[in-house]
């Protein structure tokens, strides 16, 4: 599968970007998500295949899509998120924990219907 990894940013940086620029960015400011900043960040980092980068942005929770370069061992996928209010990753995960505690049972079939979503191109959320 993949990996999921949430941003947590201080209050100060979780305000939108300006919709337009402003005194001090003049008239051509370049207005940019915190996704697209992080995308072109990661796209100078060696162990990171840059061909996977993809920003997803017209979602419920934005997120960056990427994947590591295979160095003898295997691809790791991994999904960038902000956290923001409309964000329940966090939750989710003590929730699952919670269910996978209360039914261990639950994990092997959790394993099996998402390889069965992935063989159908099924998996990722906003399909």
């Amino acid at each position: 599968s993949d990996m999921d990894f949430v941003i947590s940013l201080p209050a100060v940086h979780k305000n939108a970007p300006a919709t337009a620029p402003g005194d001090l960015e003049g008239r051509n400011a370049i207005i940019e998500t915190n996704q697209k900043v992080l995308a072109r960040r990661l796209k100078s980092e060696y162990w990171l295949d840059q061909r996977s980068i993809k920003v997803i942005e017209r979602t419920a929770v934005p997120v960056i899509k990427v994947s590591t370069k295979d160095s003898r061992s295997r691809v790791v996928q991994l999904d960038l998120s902000f956290d923001a209010k409309e964000h329940h990753g966090l939750e989710a995960l003590t929730m699952i924990r919670h269910i996978l505690e209360q039914l261990p049972m639950v994990r092997p079939l959790v394993l099996v219907l998402k390889q069965f979503l992935l063989d159908r191109g099924l998996l990722t959320a906003y399909t």
